[in-house]
């Protein structure tokens, strides 16, 4: 045998044992659960099919060049067949290494899996060819055989090192998970729950390490494109919101840090779950606090494994992921090796990250319905908001058919999380995912952070025909009569005329409709935001007639004004204007509009005499994120005047007529000069 078949017959024993311990290792990283072992196995397979990749081509080359000239057409075709297949295990390979088994190639994963089992039956019928017709080397057929043993001996003790050495790393470098709280001498003021008032549950009511919460960074190294979404969220301003920081900051100042657990459960989960909230312990209030600047991140979502009721205060039931291999390790090289141990076989991190709850309305209400009771305000229980209760009546719920229904079910995702085309790994396969920029109403956040293109943003889905304003025309009831005949066939599309007299008491009707809001108009923090409807009527020259809704120059909007809010009370019946709930017992008035549903209001004034004719009424209605009576409280130094954004303005004319005699038990106009 010459020193190049000795070589060629030595590189293909090693391809014949690398493929076997591809195709053991990779039907057990198919069929075994996730498992360190399995993550160890993952990772050698990774190793194997390096190995093999490298050698396959320079093989394929030296043995094609030596067999160019012989004439068996048969075995050189199954020859090529045989190696286009193992190059697209290769090359499908390469690709899940280096972009991991996403949403949008699955196609990948599939092609390698079904192209690495057709190897085998290319092979086979390869290698039979090759039997049948090269009788006359039978002895020197299978010299291969010869280097088998001593190849699978070297591979086998390399993987049992290697294996046993990343399995010696997991387990020297894992830090396990702490139970217990950040503080010493936890205080269960509320009960033996450790997180009430809040109404999160954890599995054995245990506390969560750090490690498990604080995780955006990992995160965002393979899910780039949402991390950037999420940043310039509401969520991850949850904590970090000023109006928050001072509320949050005045509970702990009047209830003690044990009774923020109430708010912390759904702005600052990282707080709540470690075991903060204590004396001694750290609110998400505190400005640079990693609770403060973590605020609603990724595993404060993704976390939750089922809801504990649909009542709302955070009432959600929180687990940890399953752990991959070296999921705690603080070495650069070892955190690489689980991302990509992640990457390769993410089928747990899916199913632990993306349960079906999280697609559904009933997951929202665990913190967008709130209530109170007497462990908070000493008096008894309240509901407050509650989008889920009011999302369930309305049409797009699909649990009632009213007159107005919407086409399809809507759920709060299809509003507040639209599709968005992205790059990121867990894109659908046409490339689209979820936005995680939760856009809703809070401009006050993107006033603050100088988002300009999250303010339009804002402003545009608020005006996207969410809510509708008109006007009713005046029609009259003392319309001016003749003896003149009509066509009785033009009865049916007889059209009251609409008009004012100089001088009357003039009223119209203003509707304002919910036509595109899931839930109740306005929604959220009801009290302390602003909804108003605003009129304006001028003459033909412009003269001001009536206003009403006007803000003045220091920002504070007139009294008088039709307002959509709910106004809260203490126990002395004063309002409850700085949203420091834990005070709260009742509430003076609520005022909103269900979804589907209209509100109908009345304006009354006069028309001057020296009015010119037509007048013109304008008619707006406007939000604004905060009061400025509570801006200005909550947000400090940092106050600066909010924008108001008009969400829908309708506009009519009216002609004027001079005033009426009545003669003849007939109506008449007065003859103008």
């Amino acid at each position: 045998m010459t020193k190049s078949a000795h070589l060629e017959s030595h590189a293909f024993a090693w391809l014949v044992v690398l493929f076997f311990a591809l195709a053991i290792s990779g039907f057990v990283s198919y069929f075994l659960p996730h498992h360190v072992f399995n993550q160890i196995n993952s990772l050698l397979h990774l190793v194997f099919g390096s190995l093999w990749a490298l050698l396959i081509v320079p093989y394929s080359f030296v043995h094609f060049k030596r067999i160019l000239g012989v004439r068996r057409s048969m075995v050189f075709v199954s020859g090529l067949l045989t190696l286009a297949v193992m190059l697209t295990v290769v090359f499908t390979g390469i690709e899940l290494v280096y972009q991991g088994q996403r949403e949008d190639n699955s196609s990948t994963y599939q092609w390698h899996f079904f192209s690495a089992i057709s190897i085998v039956l290319f092979l086979v019928i390869h290698i039979l060819l090759h039997f049948v017709t090269h009788r006359s080397q039978a002895n020197k057929r299978f010299q291969t055989s010869y280097y088998i043993p001593s190849v699978f001996a070297s591979v086998a003790l390399c993987s049992i090192v290697a294996g046993g050495v990343l399995w010696w790393a997991d387990k020297t470098t894992e830090q396990p998970y702490s139970t217990q709280a950040i503080v010493e001498n936890y205080q269960y003021n509320y009960g033996p729950h450790p997180f009430r008032p809040s109404q999160t549950d954890t599995t054995n009511n245990i506390f969560i390490d750090e490690k498990a919460l604080a995780t955006t960074d990992k995160c965002a190294s393979c899910h780039m494109d949402i991390a950037k979404q999420w940043y310039r969220s509401a969520h991850r301003q949850a904590a970090s919101d000023k109006t928050y920081v001072t509320n949050v900051t005045l509970l702990a100042t009047k209830k003690g840090i044990e009774a923020t657990r109430y708010c912390e459960g759904c702005h600052a989960p990282l707080a709540l779950l470690t075991g903060q909230l204590s004396e001694g312990g750290e609110h998400a209030g505190i400005v640079g606090s990693l609770a403060n600047v973590e605020g609603v991140n990724c595993q404060s979502c993704h976390g939750i494994s089922k809801l504990v009721h649909n009542k709302g205060v955070a009432s959600y039931h929180f687990d940890i992921n399953q752990p991959y291999i070296f999921e705690t390790a603080e070495q650069t090289m070892l955190q690489q090796l689980n991302r990509l141990a992640m990457r390769f076989n993410p089928a747990q991190h899916k199913q632990d990250m993306a349960p079906a709850l999280l697609g559904t309305a009933e997951y929202c209400s665990a913190c967008h319905s709130q209530f109170i009771d007497k462990d908070l305000n000493g008096w008894g229980w309240i509901k407050m908001q509650d989008e889920y209760t009011a999302w369930l009546d309305s049409p797009y719920s699909g649990n009632n058919d009213p007159k107005f229904s919407h086409a399809q079910q809507q759920r709060c995702q299809d509003c507040h999380m639209p599709l968005v085309k992205s790059d990121d790994p867990s894109a659908s396969k046409d490339g689209y995912v979820r936005s995680h920029e939760f856009f809703a109403a809070n401009s006050m956040l993107t006033t603050l952070s100088k988002d300009y293109q999250g303010q339009q943003a804002i402003a545009q889905f608020m005006q996207s025909n969410k809510v509708r304003i008109s006007i009713e025309p005046p029609h009259r009831k003392d319309a001016t009569i003749n003896k003149m005949p009509i066509n009785p066939n033009l009865r049916h599309a007889a059209v009251q005329p609409y008009y004012f007299y100089k001088g009357e008491n003039a009223s119209i009707k203003v509707i304002v409709a919910n036509t595109g809001v899931g839930h109740n108009f306005p929604g959220g923090t009801i009290d302390i935001n602003q909804a108003w409807v605003a009129v304006q009527v001028v003459d033909a020259e412009g003269h001001a007639i009536f206003n009403s809704g006007d803000v003045d120059e220091a920002g504070y909007l007139e009294q008088t004004a039709y307002q959509y809010r709910s106004l809260p009370t203490d126990r002395q019946g004063q309002i409850v204007w700085k949203h420091d709930l834990f005070n709260m017992v009742g509430k003076a008035s609520v005022n909103v509009i269900r979804a589907g549903e209209s509100d109908v209001i009345d304006y009354q004034f006069k028309i001057p005499y020296w009015a010119k004719s037509p007048i013109s009424i304008s008619t707006q209605i406007n939000y604004r994120k905060l009061n400025t009576r509570y801006a200005k409280w909550a947000m400090k130094e940092l106050y600066e005047p909010l924008p108001i954004i008009e969400l829908s303005r309708a506009h009519l004319a009216v002609p004027l007529r001079d005033k009426l005699e009545t003669v003849d038990n007939l109506t008449v106009s007065k003859l103008l000069n």
